[in-house]
C-alpha cells in the first residue's frame, strides 16, 4: 500500500513540474510549432539576413522553424555575417545584450554544415581581429568553429 502511494506521490510531482515549467515558459512545452506557412516566411527571411538586426529578428519570428533547410540557410547566414562583415561584431554583441538567447542561436549555426574555410576563418578572426570588449564572445565563436571543424 505505501508502495503504490509514493508511486501517487511521484506521478502527482513530475505532473505539478511539467505544469510549472510550462506556464513558465521552460522546458519542451514552451516550443511553438512552425506551422507551413510560418516555415515558408522563415525561408524567405534567410535570404534577407545580410545584418545582424535581420537574423535577430527572424530569430525572434521564426526561432521555432530553425531545422533542416531553413537552419543551414540560417547557418549559411551567420558565416556569411561573420567572415565578411567581421567588423559588425560589436553590432551582434550589443544585440545579445538585449536578447541573450540570440547568442546560443548564433552560435548553433557555426556548425558542421559551414565549409571548413569559413570556419577557419572565424577562428583566425577570433583570434587576430577581437574587437576591444568582446573576448568572451571571439572566444565563444572560436571554440564552436574548431568544435564544428573537428567533426
Amino acid at each position: 500500500m505505501r508502495k503504490s502511494s509514493l508511486g501517487r506521490a511521484c506521478i502527482t510531482a513530475a505532473l505539478c513540474a511539467a505544469a510549472g515549467m510550462a506556464l513558465i515558459g521552460i522546458g519542451p512545452a514552451s516550443g511553438k510549432t512552425c506551422t507551413p506557412q510560418d516555415a515558408e516566411k522563415a525561408d524567405e527571411m534567410v535570404d534577407q539576413m545580410d545584418s545582424w538586426a535581420k537574423v535577430s529578428v527572424a530569430y525572434a519570428k521564426y526561432g521555432h522553424c530553425d531545422d533542416g533547410e531553413i537552419a543551414e540557410g540560417n547557418s549559411e547566414a551567420v558565416a556569411r555575417l561573420l567572415v565578411d562583415h567581421w567588423k559588425t561584431l560589436p553590432q551582434l554583441d550589443a544585440l545579445i545584450k538585449r536578447n541573450p538567447q540570440l547568442k546560443g542561436f548564433v552560435l548553433r549555426h557555426v556548425d558542421a554544415t559551414l565549409d571548413t574555410k569559413d570556419l577557419g576563418s572565424i577562428q583566425t578572426l577570433s583570434a587576430s581581429s577581437c574587437p576591444s570588449g568582446l573576448s568572451p564572445l571571439c572566444q565563444d565563436l572560436s571554440a564552436a568553429a574548431a568544435k564544428s571543424a573537428a567533426q
